[in-house]
């Protein structure tokens, strides 16, 4: 029988401490990134902390793995990661804060800067206030940084759990808290989940891929990548919804499909393709050209090649019909760009169309 949920109380400082050394990690492969947090909700989070304001539980998952335990952030790892950058990251407090003064004690001092006492010994304390706007931690009086490390935070720590509990407490936390479609989709990939990410870091997504820098955040890469080892190895099985290309994932796929897609990727990245190239590289196409370059690799020629293809593409490429249609024609009008039958057929179009610039260019040589 699984053991009940575990409350511990921590001192800021200690939890801190202890996600610094990776005792408590924030990096559970299902958890949605830290970083959602905009200013002034991270403004509101210290000011609360600094005024012994109430926060809510930390949700931990304990996980034993030979003898070794491990805690992993369920919910609230947006919190803990803001107030570990605060208190590591030197980072500030903006400027733009409804309530900034934080009244504290103080000792208090003498021209001379020692500590004063009165007739009885004892030392006179005076009460003061800090404006914590565009404070750093290191900023701060050292009164309102003890103030910082010993505030009590409550956790609780759901006990003897594995990775796919844990990718299940993500998920059930989360459904309140606004994760995105794609935050969420993500969750039920716990197999590959690691596989994933780590594919995200793939130098293509930094020098290929364009997105928003939210759009680094809120999913989108990981989706991505999902479609990319859907349409590069089981077309027939893409999914137009996110949470159902995951679970398809998970159950269907082999460590082998995402080797394949990151190899691709690492070649891609190597590459001389241009920034308006690089426009074709979205969250709407990116995993369309990326089956398409794997089909391009087993005609067996060179690599850049497929590079000077997509220059061809984007000045002339575009517009050149093949059954009454363009690639410009396919993208007009169109209900859902993730349709099934729809990337499917833009796939295949773009296949047709390299085919036949490479015809063309074996005959003119």
């Amino acid at each position: 029988m699984a053991k009940k949920i575990r409350k511990q109380t921590y001192s800021l400082g200690q939890y801190l401490k202890a996600m610094e050394k990776e005792v408590i990690r924030t990096d559970q492969d299902c958890q949605r990134l830290s970083g959602q947090w905009n200013a002034n909700m991270i403004n509101e989070l210290l000011y609360t902390v600094l005024t012994d304001g109430y926060i809510p539980p930390i949700i931990l998952g304990e996980e034993t793995s030979s003898g070794i335990t491990r805690s992993w952030i369920i919910d609230g790892l947006q919190r803990s990661s803001s107030l570990a950058l605060f208190r590591y990251g030197n980072k500030a407090i903006t400027r733009k804060l409804d309530e900034y003064m934080v009244p504290y004690q103080r000792k208090v001092l003498d021209e001379a800067g020692n500590i004063k006492r009165d007739a009885q010994g004892e030392i006179v304390w005076e009460t003061a206030e800090c404006d914590i706007r565009g404070k750093t931690y290191g900023k701060l009086p050292e009164e309102l940084q003890d103030m910082f490390n010993e505030y009590q935070l409550e956790t609780a720590i759901h006990q003897d759990c594995d990775i796919t509990q844990i990718s299940k407490l993500v998920r059930k936390y989360n459904n309140h808290q606004g994760m995105s479609v794609n935050q969420k989709a993500f969750t039920y990939a716990d197999n590959f989940a690691t596989d994933i990410r780590q594919i995200t870091q793939n130098r293509f997504f930094l020098d290929v891929y364009t997105c928003t820098g939210k759009g680094k955040i809120n999913g989108t890469p990981e989706r991505v990548v999902m479609d990319m080892v859907l349409l590069c190895n089981y077309p027939e099985n893409f999914k137009k919804d996110a949470k159902k290309g995951f679970s398809w994932l998970n159950e269907n796929a082999t460590l082998q499909d995402f080797e394949t897609v990151d190899n691709l990727l690492t070649r891609m990245a190597l590459l001389n393709i241009t920034p308006g190239a690089r426009e074709l590289f979205n969250s709407k196409h990116a995993h369309i050209f990326v089956a398409l370059f794997k089909t391009f690799a087993e005609l067996g020629k060179p690599d850049d090649d497929f590079g000077r293809f997509l220059e061809w593409f984007i000045n002339t490429g575009n517009n050149v019909m093949i059954d009454g249609k363009s690639w410009n024609s396919l993208n007009e009008g169109l209900v859902s760009t993730r349709d099934a039958n729809v990337v499917r057929g833009k796939l295949d179009f773009l296949v047709s169309l390299m085919n036949l610039y490479f015809e063309k260019d074996r005959i003119a040589a």
